[in-house]
């Protein structure tokens, strides 16, 4: 088998999604320059704080956040997410899913989880894409909290516009209704709902808000990464990220 994946290396080469420098043949999904050069997430603690910019506590439907890396633009990172979503690269979700599972399991916030749920996208989009990046993250988290992934629970609802150049308040309306969940095998439990960004968190809540409606207990949620465009400067403490070296 390694002689295979040397043989077809030399073929086809492939390039870090983060930085389009060469692969080498022990490195899975993006390189490990990149992998030390991302700046970690807040703790999940801070970025629950952080999450209270933008709802109050009766408004919070998320009891716990945790995520991988610090969104930055014109930064590998955000290089990373763009493949994912727009050049195919399912694989490296999974990656970065076995590297956020592992991450966050080291948190009690993540204690108890029953399944994964990773929030849906339109059936539109869905065609355009090929697949669901959330699902590829649910796949790779799924190492890590080895439990059922539940990609038909959750759905949307109505077709939404992006969410990128929306304040906080546009975010929050644009996803309002555009969720649903009606299912019984919900009742009682704990999900990890997952995601590729978290920015204001407008549509992790809103899913949240529609998994507890449906008889869910409590809902945690994770982000390979996170944008803390309302407060920079909030949170000094950042996660212990996982890294997973050949």
């Amino acid at each position: 088998m390694r002689l295979r994946d040397d043989f077809l290396h030399i073929l086809a080469p492939a390039l870090c999604p983060g930085c389009d420098q060469l692969l080498m043949p022990a490195e899975h999904g993006y390189c490990l320059a990149c992998r030390a050069s991302l700046s970690p997430a807040p703790f999940p603690r801070d970025l629950f704080t952080e999450l209270l910019h933008h709802f109050s506590e009766d408004h919070l439907a998320i009891s716990a956040l945790g995520a991988l890396y610090l969104f930055e633009q014109e930064s590998p990172v955000q290089n990373l997410i763009h493949a994912l979503k727009y050049q195919g690269c399912y694989d490296l979700g999974v990656e970065l899913g076995k590297e956020l599972g592992a991450t966050i399991k080291m948190f009690p916030e993540f204690d108890g989880v029953d399944a994964i749920i990773p929030v849906p996208i339109h059936r539109a989009r869905r065609r355009e894409r090929g697949y669901n990046q959330a699902e590829a993250i649910a796949t790779g988290i799924a190492d890590a909290f080895p439990m059922e992934i539940l990609n038909d629970r959750l759905y949307r609802s109505r077709h939404t516009i992006s969410q990128t150049t929306l304040s906080a308040t546009e975010r929050q309306r644009n996803v309002q209704n555009a969720f649903a969940a009606h299912d019984k095998s919900l009742a009682g439990r704990t999900i990890l709902l997952c995601d590729d960004v978290c920015t204001t968190g407008a549509t992790l809540n809103i899913c949240a808000d529609r998994l507890l409606f449906a008889g869910a207990k409590r809902v945690v949620a994770a982000a390979v990464a996170k944008d803390l465009v309302s407060n920079p400067n909030a949170a000094q403490h950042h996660l212990p990220t996982q890294q997973f070296f050949p």
